[in-house]
């Protein structure tokens, strides 16, 4: 497989080329490319970056066929777009949102389950 830095076009070529002949290998070389991809991010990024992955990935899922898997992609696309266009126009209100949804977050405490509790039954 080509490397990013060659032809775009030859490397489209190629990919989709594998993806007609093992969709599987695809799948894995498309993993692989995105892993390269948010690995090259500034440190502080990365994280963000693999969450919103884990999320697309999870919203494509379900999609098999490759029209409608690109067809969700760019919804996702323009739902983000939009969100961001958003944040630039009226930031203040994005912020508050945000400290809003904070405040509203209610934290459940996690607890042992019975196995780790100690008994209080004699023996």
């Amino acid at each position: 497989m080509q490397s990013l830095d060659h032809d775009s076009d030859l490397f489209f070529e190629e990919l989709s080329e594998l993806y007609q002949t093992d969709p599987e290998k695809f799948e894995e070389q498309r993993r692989i490319l995105i892993e390269r991809t948010i690995s090259e991010f500034p440190r502080e990024c990365r994280e963000r970056a693999q969450g919103l992955q884990f999320t697309i990935d999870a919203r494509l899922h379900r999609y098999k066929d490759p029209i409608m898997r690109m067809n969700k992609m760019v919804e996702i696309f323009w739902e983000h777009f939009a969100r961001f266009q958003e944040t630039v126009n009226d930031p203040e209100r994005i912020l508050e949102e945000r400290q809003h949804a904070r405040r509203q977050a209610k934290i459940l405490p996690f607890r042992p389950s019975s196995a780790e509790e100690p008994s209080n039954k004699p023996n």
